[in-house]
Parts: C-alpha cells; sequence; structure tokens
C-alpha cells in the first residue's frame, strides 16, 4: 500500500478515528447548507445534491435535517458556538499542520504556550480579547513557575492544561495534540510523592529486616524447646526405668 499505518498503536488509531471523524462532520455540514437553501422539505427533495449517490439516502437526510431532534440539537450547537469568546486564526488548515511547518522552516518546534499564540493570534487583527487574556494567564504563570535558577516547577503543557482546561483526553483550544500530562500535579508535588515513595518503601524494607530477625529468633527459640522436650522425655523413661529397678530388687 502507498500508506503504511499501525492500527495497533494507540495514538495512531486516535488520530486516524479523529481524522474520519472531522471529514464525515464536514462532509455533513456541506450537505445540510445545501438543504437549507430551500424552503420546504418537498423542494430539498426535488435538488439531491451531487455528492449524494442514490435518491433514498438523500430523502433520509432531508428526513433526518428536517426532524425535530436534530433542529433541537442545531439549535444548542448554535447557541454554545455563539458563547465561544475567541476563534482560532488557523483556516482550514489543521494546527499540527501549521506547527510541522513552522518545525521545518525554525528547526524546532513551539511550546505549548507558543503554539496557542501562533494559533489564536492574527497576523493583521491581533487577537480576541478572550485569546488574549487566557495567554496573558499562561505567560504570567509560566514566570511565576519558573525558579531564579532557571528550574520550572511546571511545564508548558501542564501550565496550558491548567488555563484552557481538558476535554476529551486532550487540552481544549489546541487541537489534536498537545495531550495534558497524565494528572494536573505539578512537577514539584511528584517530586515530593516520588521522595515520600522511597521513604516508605525504605521503611517497608527495614521493616521487612526486623520481622526477618525476629522470625529466626522464634525459630531458634522452637529447636531449643524442641530439644529440650525431647531431653524430658528420655529423662522420664530413664526415671521409669530406675523405679521398676528398685521395685524387683
Amino acid at each position: 500500500t502507498k500508506y503504511d499505518i499501525d492500527m495497533s498503536l494507540p495514538w495512531v488509531k486516535r488520530y486516524v478515528d479523529k481524522s474520519f471523524g472531522t471529514v464525515f462532520t464536514n462532509f455533513r455540514y456541506k450537505l445540510k447548507k445545501h438543504f437549507e437553501q430551500f424552503s420546504t422539505k418537498e423542494e430539498a427533495l426535488e435538488n439531491k445534491h451531487k455528492d449524494v449517490k442514490t435518491e433514498e439516502e438523500w430523502a433520509f437526510l432531508c428526513t433526518y435535517f428536517s426532524s425535530e431532534d436534530f433542529q433541537m440539537v442545531s439549535e444548542k450547537n448554535s447557541i454554545n458556538r455563539s458563547r465561544l469568546k475567541y476563534h482560532h486564526k488557523a483556516g482550514s488548515k489543521s494546527f499540527m499542520s501549521h506547527q510541522e511547518q513552522i518545525a521545518a522552516q525554525t528547526g524546532e518546534m513551539l511550546g505549548a504556550i507558543e503554539r496557542f499564540e501562533m494559533e489564536y493570534k492574527s497576523i493583521k487583527k491581533g487577537w480576541d480579547l478572550g485569546a488574549k487574556e487566557l495567554w496573558d494567564q499562561m505567560v504570567k504563570m509560566r514566570t511565576e513557575t519558573t525558579l531564579p535558577d532557571g528550574t520550572r516547577t511546571m511545564n508548558d503543557d501542564e501550565i496550558c492544561a491548567k488555563v484552557l482546561g481538558v476535554k476529551s483526553g486532550y487540552i481544549k483550544g489546541c487541537g489534536f495534540d498537545p495531550r495534558p500530562p497524565p494528572s494536573s500535579t505539578s512537577r514539584s508535588s511528584i517530586d515530593e510523592m516520588s521522595e515520600k515513595n522511597k521513604e516508605l518503601e525504605d521503611k517497608l524494607e527495614e521493616t521487612q529486616d526486623t520481622i526477618k530477625a525476629q522470625q529466626e529468633k522464634i525459630d531458634a527459640q522452637n529447636v531449643l524447646i524442641q530439644e529440650l522436650q525431647e531431653q524430658g522425655k528420655k529423662f522420664e523413661q530413664f526415671m521409669a526405668t530406675f523405679m521398676n529397678q528398685q521395685a524387683s530388687s
């Protein structure tokens, strides 16, 4: 085949599923816009979209687009879109394509905060107010989490996840990539947890050594008790023999 795609890799499967989902959504949107050109369902039925193969398929779509359930979902989605405080400026090209293009030009991938600026700041019109506020928060947080020696307690992906939030396993507004850190815990907290885990492991090992030493003492005492019991039995046998000899004499 022209493309060698390993669908057993989880990140490959996620990307393919999301890409196909995007293609399907765009195609359905195109058919819906064609349907909405006509004032009635009957008129739309007489004007099948050229990309729909059969009249039966087009009739199904017209029924679907005119259904009450679809109208309710469509209205809800329109309201949600109207509440967006900012919009990306990347056009029809995917965020990843933009990032790869810049990487090819500069020789390095942008950090998550710089990628947000690239995707939401227009060269001609500048920032949407909502996007600018979020970007300012991220830059401020990066400054606040950078120590004097340059060490950072939060990386760019963690900061973006903190400011923008996470949805469906990805950072909101950042396209298919980047994924958020495995947890909201900061790097310093992770290091602290690792140190505590090491202390617990050391205490556990120490406790296990103490238990082992105590068990060895118990085993030694059991051996001694067994020897004393055997000596007691021999003494009882000796005394019984001695008493029998005294009785017969």
